[in-house]
């Protein structure tokens, strides 16, 4: 078999780019598995900014928990946590980043999951303001993208509640990254006007 034939035939059966449905159908056999054992958890990442009504592709979905599952891994997370492929209907099979960080942004997300909100039976999602915060964490272009999206659309996001997150996490040492996301919202106004002129 040549490189590219075998390329292929490894990814047979594997999302490439996966829809909302698909992601909250790979999520909810894992939340089974979660609730077994008491462990909360949280829709984040790509999936989540799609559920605000972003239309923007993502290969996995994430999930930010207080600990990881008795499942099969794939893959152990730098950051904390564990990926799993789980199978979904018509075979495919949908990577999800089961998110549980162990670094130094471990308060920002333990704190986005305590605040994060159910929005259908059985299922919670990370706050668009607390979606802000981590995806500004995270820093990745797709992810500053995602908070330029989350930062100009109407009434999502209050901008006062993410200084709270903030404040209430670091304290007396939010100064620095208040000021940076502050910066960020500045930008987002300023192309949210552009766009508005555009029009």
């Amino acid at each position: 078999m040549t490189r590219i034939g075998e390329l292929l035939a490894k990814r047979n059966g594997e999302a490439r780019e996966i829809t909302t449905a698909q992601a909250i159908e790979a999520i909810l056999v894992l939340a089974d598995i979660a609730a077994q054992k008491g462990i909360e958890w949280a829709i984040g990442g790509g999936i989540a900014v799609q559920i605000y009504g972003f239309t923007r592709a993502t290969e996995d979905a994430d999930v930010i928990a207080f600990d990881v599952l008795d499942f099969p891994k794939i893959r152990e997370l730098s950051f904390g946590g564990e990926g799993y492929s789980v199978e979904i209907s018509g075979g495919l099979k949908v990577t999800v980043d089961w998110i549980v960080r162990d670094d130094d942004y471990q308060d920002f997300y333990e704190a986005a999951l305590t605040d994060a909100e159910e929005f259908q039976a059985g299922l919670k999602i990370i706050t668009p303001e607390w979606l802000v915060i981590l995806k500004h964490l995270a820093g990745r272009g797709k992810d500053e993208l995602d908070v330029l999206w989350l930062l100009r659309e109407n009434d999502l996001v209050s901008r006062e509640l993410i200084v709270e997150h903030l404040k209430r996490v670091r304290g007396r040492y939010a100064h620095t990254i208040v000021k940076d996301i502050e910066n960020v919202f500045l930008y987002a106004d300023f192309m949210k006007a552009r766009d508005e002129r555009g029009k």
